[in-house]
């Protein structure tokens, strides 16, 4: 009778003591998670800058894209189409001609040029790998133009070049048909890294063990 009396407080010994070891392994198992590791090592401050770095530029391409994006598409180096009046120009051979122009009758020209502030940066939208080796550069066409040579005395003798494929006018006083360099886009161009010549890396190779040896030194 004692013991059936003593039943209800013995259940209740054996139930808190399984739920405070429940509790002791439920803690135990969360704290050896949040440890780290053993094989992860803490960044450096160059790494923790460059991954600061990484993702500030990402967040910066997104705005790009959602800003740009909206209105068309989002250049890696953006270009601006201009209308443009040159007195002169440049042939493929590099001769410089005078383009035509007769007071009010003033020769224009298309030409695609790179945002200003946009040549030489960096392209946008590339891997951050390639960031720092990737350039916008100005790229150049040809079209064709009402010109006019100059008198052979100015011709340079040092050029040998043919001359473009242009044609005279018939009583146009010297004026006559040629290609003239024009401005035709914006490209980004990434250059490769530099290769590192074998003699290079046996003497990497050589200083990894000369410093390896001296680390395993100074702990002995």
């Amino acid at each position: 009778m004692r013991l059936w009396r003593a039943l209800p407080t013995l259940l209740a010994v054996l139930c808190g003591c399984v739920l405070g070891a429940g509790a002791d392994a439920y803690g135990n198992a969360t704290r050896v998670r949040r440890e780290p590791h053993p094989h992860h090592r803490p960044l450096t401050d160059e790494e923790d800058a460059a991954a600061a770095w990484k993702r500030g530029h990402w967040r910066e391409m997104q705005a790009i894209m959602r800003s740009e994006g909206a209105r068309g598409v989002a250049e890696c180096c953006p270009s601006v189409l201009e209308m443009v009046a040159p007195k002169g120009g440049r042939t493929p051979s590099g001769l410089f001609v005078e383009l035509y122009e007769d007071g009010e009758n003033i020769q224009q020209l298309y030409e695609l040029s790179c945002a200003p502030d946009i040549v030489g940066r960096p392209c946008r939208f590339v891997d951050a790998r390639l960031y720092n080796q990737s350039r916008c550069v100005q790229k150049y066409s040809y079209s064709y133009a009402l010109v006019r040579k100059p008198a052979a005395t100015e011709i340079p003798q040092h050029r040998t070049r043919r001359e473009g494929q242009g044609f005279s006018v018939p009583g146009a006083g010297g004026w006559s048909m040629d290609y003239v360099r024009v401005r035709s886009g914006c490209e980004c161009q990434i250059t490769p890294p530099k290769r590192k010549t074998p003699h290079k890396k046996r003497e990497r190779h050589r200083q990894k063990k000369k410093n390896r040896r001296l680390e395993e030194e100074d702990e002995t």
